[in-house]
């Protein structure tokens, strides 16, 4: 088997474990099972020559533990979010493979940021942006698995839009 086979299988264990994660009933479950998803996408990176997309997602490894401890709306929580937002941009610099990687770099900032907010519904209508970025970086590395991942993030985060607006709706009547 070569290298690109096994990142292409890793890339889909990604979609696989990032699908199971929305069925997690707590905020805790699914930053594990979330967790488990970012290191198969990140040996799916590394057998696949996406370096600065590896690099990256290893802070989003760290983010995911410390949002996993650390109570949210908190001052030690703010911090946090500020230091892993100025990493992934340092992380970025340092792994830059040209222009495509500030896609990644841009997502994953955007949605450290969006996250550490805890409004699901502004988190679900970022991904919408965030999530074609990061399907455009996957194209040009050819990961399968990303962007398949990324395509049902999408489609979750729209039905997502529109089972809150229709919630919303209803309890307006």
């Amino acid at each position: 088997m070569t290298p690109e086979l096994i990142g292409q299988i890793f890339g889909f264990a990604t979609t696989v474990l990032s699908a199971i994660s929305y069925q997690a009933n707590t905020k805790q479950r699914l930053l594990l099972i979330q967790t488990s998803s970012i290191v198969c996408l990140c040996i799916s990176y590394l057998l696949l020559g996406a370096y600065s997309g590896f690099a990256l997602n290893i802070i989003c490894i760290i983010r995911n533990i410390c949002f996993y401890f650390i109570k949210e709306k908190t001052k030690p929580y703010y911090i946090v979010t500020a230091i892993l937002i100025v990493a992934i941009c340092a992380v970025g610099a340092l792994s830059w493979q040209g222009p495509v990687s500030l896609l990644m770099i841009l997502a994953l900032g955007i949605n450290t940021y969006i996250i550490s907010l805890g409004k699901p519904q502004v988190l679900r209508y970022s991904l919408l942006i965030t999530c074609v970025m990061v399907i455009i970086y996957n194209a040009v590395y050819l990961s399968v698995g990303g962007i398949l991942n990324e395509a049902i993030s999408i489609v979750s985060a729209i039905v997502g839009i529109i089972r809150y607006a229709a919630l919303k709706k209803s309890n307006k009547i």
